[in-house]
């Protein structure tokens, strides 16, 4: 499995034509084609075209991973309903690249020197991240600075540079975004720091808000938005109407949080990791103490109740060992070590010795048990 890559492609916002399959099936004769997909994975060999090329040419939406540590993720977003300009504030030569390519945008993350689950074949990552190529075209931009810590992590930002635009709401990242610090594994220290102080910890842009503002368009808008929907252009209407309604809101949210220095966010995560380390320290000793002193009473009610057949114990350990199996001799093992704990515990330890003594005598010849009495110092 060390060779083995794997690449899907979606298209989001029309459906492949079938002369469109038909080039795709002459890069692949092996590859899964849809209308709306290409997915295949390579145990020897790799794709032959560029990934950057097919996303330009047909597709919205790329995940690729190799279990040589590397994973990527492209997004194409149509240039008349994205702004360049907004990817660059975020964008790093490796982690985060922007390409415009035909009438789009190609956003490519990349994420190398991971720990990959030889489990993790990547087939399921293209339902959890597709999500956030719809959240970018509404104009939430918590992606691109997750690209951006991604770049921070590797140490590609200088600490004294400023930190990048913060958009609003990374305390509270939904399933994509989650999915996606997953996916480049993120470090988490580094985004609870990023995250502090975060002044949204709701999203604004609720339904009903959202409803006022469509209200509010005037009516010949909405007939155009309508004959879109109708004509089979209204791919992205919803995210076009999230997007200006969100920028709408911008204007109400008071002026930009004051940026940090990269030296200073990568302090606080040290910090958060420390705190963090010392209450999963915490935790763990007061497990560990709730553990003890419920197995001590488990075992106290166990010698409890052996203190009320001691004699038929001894006689059960005498049976078990006639048996001359090994299973026995673990159970007759277990039962003697109960008996000396109670002995223990009620003043007895002289007649635990005499008996045990004399138990081994009378078995001498039993090598595997004695072997095991020693073990468990039950001889000593």
């Amino acid at each position: 499995m060390s060779e083995y890559q794997y690449y899907e492609f979606q298209a989001m916002d029309r459906p492949l034509s079938a002369g469109d399959q038909a080039a795709l099936r002459a890069i692949s004769s092996r590859a899964r084609i849809t209308a709306a997909s290409f997915t295949n994975h390579y145990e020897w060999g790799d794709l032959k075209a560029s990934p950057t090329e097919m996303m330009g040419r047909w597709f919205d939406l790329q995940v690729y991973m190799a279990f040589w540590s590397i994973r990527s993720f492209m997004v194409r977003l149509p240039r008349r309903l994205f702004d360049i300009e907004l990817i660059q504030p975020y964008a790093v030569d490796w982690t985060l690249r922007a390409e415009q390519k035909g009438d789009g945008i190609v956003l490519a993350f990349t994420a190398d020197d991971l720990e990959i689950d030889g489990e993790d074949d990547g087939s399921g990552w293209m339902a959890a991240l597709a999500p956030l190529r719809a959240q970018l075209l509404e104009g939430d931009l918590r992606c691109l600075y997750l690209g951006w810590l991604l770049a921070v992590q590797r140490g590609e930002v200088d600490e004294d540079d400023a930190e990048a635009p913060r958009p609003p709401g990374l305390s509270r990242l939904d399933g994509a975004l989650r999915a996606f610090a997953d996916y480049v594994q993120l470090d988490q220290d580094l985004l609870a720091a990023a995250a502090a102080g975060d002044e949204q910890p709701s999203d604004p842009l609720t339904d009903e808000v959202l409803g006022a503002f469509i209200r509010a368009l005037p009516a010949a808008e909405k007939d155009e938005l309508l004959t879109r929907l109708a004509c089979g252009d209204g791919a992205t209407v919803p995210a076009e109407l999230r997007r200006r309604c969100r920028k709408a809101l911008t204007g109400t949210s008071g002026p930009p949080r004051p940026a940090r220095r990269v030296g200073d966010l990568l302090s606080a995560a040290e910090a958060h990791a420390e705190e963090r380390r010392r209450i999963e320290a915490e935790r763990a000793a007061a497990e560990r103490v709730r553990r003890e002193r419920a197995e001590a009473e488990t075992r106290s009610r166990r010698l409890d109740a052996l203190a009320t057949r001691v004699e038929s114990a001894w006689r059960k350990v005498e049976d078990l060992i006639e048996a001359k199996r090994a299973a026995e001799y673990e159970e007759a093992v277990s039962l003697l070590l109960d008996l000396r704990a109670l002995a223990q515990r009620d003043g007895r330890n002289e007649d635990f010795r005499t008996r045990i003594a004399r138990l081994s005598a009378r078995h001498a010849r039993k090598r595997t048990l004695i072997d095991r009495l020693d073990q468990t110092g039950l001889l000593r």
